[in-house]
């Protein structure tokens, strides 16, 4: 009963790395949607709206962009573990102060990164990335 204990220990240590590793690289927003100060869902699409994000083993970075105007940049550290992603500013673009953190819950399949953020309850913004590499 121990060894399988320790072999089914050992194997779950060994696969953590693996949901951040599934995370590296460069990413391209395809769709998604927030919550604005009015409490209205709008549409990325609909404000034109495009970002890219790369993630390493432990820090993120991305650039956004409404239209053809600069939007909002942020970076800093993340973590990914048992289906939820959480990043740490460390710089930003939009006020937040150093050390604010945005949890979201995410999936990767084939090469898209799906999030969902969620505060008390209501989702407040959505995310489809694709991976560029």
């Amino acid at each position: 009963m121990r060894l399988n204990a320790l072999i089914t220990l050992l194997a779950l240590l060994c696969s953590l790395p693996l949901q951040a590793t599934e995370l590296n690289g460069s990413w391209q927003l395809v769709e998604g949607e927030y919550l604005d100060a009015d409490g209205k869902m709008v549409s990325y699409q609909d404000v034109g709206m495009s970002a890219q994000k790369v993630l390493s083993d432990q820090h993120f970075s991305f650039t956004s962009m409404r239209g053809d105007k600069f939007w909002a940049a942020g970076s800093g550290s993340y973590s990914a573990k048992a289906g939820l992603y959480t990043e740490t500013l460390a710089l930003n673009s939009f006020g937040e102060a150093k050390g604010a953190q945005f949890s979201f819950r995410y999936k990767v399949e084939n090469g898209v990164w799906t999030n969902s953020r969620w505060k008390e309850g209501k989702r407040v913004e959505h995310e489809v990335w694709r991976k560029l590499d």
